[in-house]
């Protein structure tokens, strides 16, 4: 009676700690993020998941994710790569720019250096025509050059007493530069009065200064311009490969197998909620030990008791027989 109790009671406190959630082991379906899928295809009723991905030729196949995933109650493994070389047109629109030089600022010069059309082929394959863009023509100095020109100017000065030089500036300011008397001019004019009387000479000096000064000027032009148009290219345009994965249902877990000395155990926790239960179930079989042996020892009480009763009933009919038949 004993040993079913406990049995009965060790089964009891392993189905509640097993029927304890438990983190289930999720499926490791993180994807690289530089390889996505284009296409996935789901075939349920062959339980086939085709996952499809367009890479460049450059692209290493090895980077695909294939490992193995859950869905649907299934495991789904990789099984088979298809390979297939997409080959096809690539149209791009392309803007190059051009430069000319040319001696003067002449638009007529400019766009005779500029043709309307261009050929054009890329470095990356890419052939086409490609056309002048007349708003993006921009001409710029590209050099400057110096040189040295004389400057004169001319002064009067009238009404002179005397053609003496000492009495005209040496120097004059004229456009920011300094010039130096080259060469006078001298002009008398004679002057009567009234009574013929000879007042005398007056003189003007006509003056000429002259020097140099630092000229610069352009010595060419720069001029750019864009060309746009749509280039195209016929080759490899992208492999594409079709990861196959094929899923087997999952079959459910057997339970293990329930031993007194090897309990199950479900995680880090499971020493402490041993120890607790442990000491529930003995809390447990030592009172209801108790209570089964205080019921048999009341048992076993009342029926001596019965006994004595009808022993002490049984000779007191004795003597009472025994004395009446004195």
């Amino acid at each position: 009676m004993r040993k079913r109790f406990i049995s009965l009671s060790v089964s009891l406190l392993l189905l509640t700690m097993l029927a304890l959630p438990a983190q289930a082991a999720s499926a490791n379906l993180s994807d690289s993020e530089a390889l996505l899928p284009v296409d996935i295809i789901i075939d349920q009723d062959s339980r086939e998941i085709r996952k499809v991905y367009d890479l460049s030729p450059n692209t290493d196949p090895a980077m695909l994710p294939m490992e193995a995933f859950e869905r649907d109650g299934s495991r789904y493994e990789c099984t088979d790569i298809l390979r297939e070389v997409v080959i096809g047109s690539e149209t791009q629109t392309i803007t190059q720019t051009e430069s000319v030089d040319s001696a003067k600022k002449d638009m007529e010069i400019i766009l005779e250096l500029l043709p309307q059309d261009k050929e054009t082929t890329t470095e990356d394959g890419f052939s086409g025509t490609l056309h002048l863009v007349l708003d993006s023509i921009k001409t710029e100095p590209s050099g400057y050059g110096s040189s040295t020109k004389p400057v004169t100017a001319t002064r009067s000065y009238p009404n002179l007493a005397s053609a003496d030089t000492n009495h005209l500036p040496k120097t004059i300011t004229e456009g920011g530069q300094t010039l130096k008397l080259q060469d006078v001019l001298w002009q008398t004019d004679n002057t009567y009065n009234a009574d013929d009387y000879e007042i005398g000479d007056r003189f003007t000096a006509i003056c000429t200064y002259g020097g140099s000064k630092s000229v610069s000027y352009v010595t060419g032009y720069t001029t750019t311009a864009n060309y746009t148009g749509e280039v195209y290219r016929t080759g490899v345009t992208v492999i594409r490969y079709t990861v196959i994965y094929t899923g087997t249902p999952i079959a459910p877990a057997d339970p293990e197998p329930v031993t007194e000395e090897e309990p199950p155990q479900t995680g880090a926790g499971w020493p402490v909620m041993t120890a607790l239960g442990l000491a529930a179930l003995a809390a447990g079989v030592g009172g209801t030990y108790f209570v089964m042996k205080r019921k048999e020892r009341m048992s076993y009480e009342e029926t001596a008791d019965n006994r004595r009763g009808g022993a002490d009933a049984h000779h007191d009919d004795g003597h009472d027989g025994h004395g009446g038949r004195v």
